[in-house]
């Protein structure tokens, strides 16, 4: 499996916008990967320059939501360090992380940094960061209409994106704008654990059969998205990483369950 390795900044030389295809199967772009993993992310980590001691980053835990285009929205009190760095410079960041679900190398999760100007929000903005921003965050509702909280859009102009090791790229902003996340993400964690634990037998059959890999000894599915799904595979040789499209894009668990077992049956009849 080949992944970009290149850690140049935008200008510098090409990276690809999406992985490249394992087994020619269609994955999804960096772009999507991040949409996705904005859409999920309740917290992150807000980068502000901070006034004393001047000019050095100021790092602070925020709560998060992103509104229809993936801009993140803040709710910011102006009590705070990072409120007060904001209104003198604008600049910020803002690292989101893929949630850990019991992996114990961190440096394995997915994450970005959105990069660009934090500024707060007026007037319909305002009103409609605040519908948003309660869905997700319900409890903010206690505090929401204290006169020091005020929201805060940031509006990215690049975005740096690391899907654990050798995956990455610089996402074009107009790009991570259009992007649309994938509609399986609230529900992968339990499709990847249902696979591997009561079909640990089907996805051995993926990889042998339909992968190719005739001598996996054992298989574990890692990810599942709306193209297809990745499986790592251990073989005599060591671990092989693998993708599998399905026939169609699906978009509920309904449709990956149907998928899978068309999948399970065309690996059985081959073998047949």
């Amino acid at each position: 499996m080949s992944r970009s390795t290149d850690h140049g900044r935008p200008g510098a030389g090409p990276e690809p916008a999406a992985d490249p295809p394992l087994q020619g199967a269609k994955a999804p772009s960096h772009a999507e990967r991040c949409r996705t993993l904005a859409q999920r992310a309740r917290a992150a980590t807000l980068c502000t320059l901070a006034r004393d001691p001047a000019g050095y980053p100021y790092g602070s835990l925020v709560a998060v939501t992103v509104d229809a285009h993936g801009r993140p929205l803040l709710l910011l009190s102006a009590l705070a360090e990072h409120t007060g760095n904001l209104k003198v410079r604008a600049e910020a960041s803002l690292l989101l992380a893929e949630p850990a679900e019991g992996l114990a190398d961190p440096l394995a999760l997915g994450r970005m940094t959105l990069i660009g100007p934090c500024r707060p929000l007026e007037g319909a903005e305002a009103a409609a960061a605040r519908t948003s921003f309660l869905a997700a965050h319900p409890r903010a509702s206690y505090y929401v209409d204290f006169t020091d909280f005020s929201f805060y859009r940031l509006d990215p102009v690049s975005i740096r994106y690391v899907g654990g090791f050798g995956r990455m790229s610089w996402v074009e902003a107009d790009a991570y704008a259009a992007a649309e996340p994938d509609p399986l993400a609230a529900d992968a964690a339990g499709i990847l654990e249902h696979m591997n634990t009561d079909h640990a037998d089907a996805v051995l059959a993926y990889a042998k059969v339909l992968a190719g890999i005739k001598d996996a000894t054992g298989a574990t599915m890692t990810s599942v998205d709306r193209y297809g799904f990745e499986l790592d595979v251990i073989t005599p040789a060591g671990p092989k990483a693998t993708r599998l499209p399905f026939d169609a894009q699906v978009s509920t668990t309904d449709e990956v369950r149907k998928a899978m077992v068309a999948l399970v049956r065309e690996a059985r009849g081959r073998i047949a």
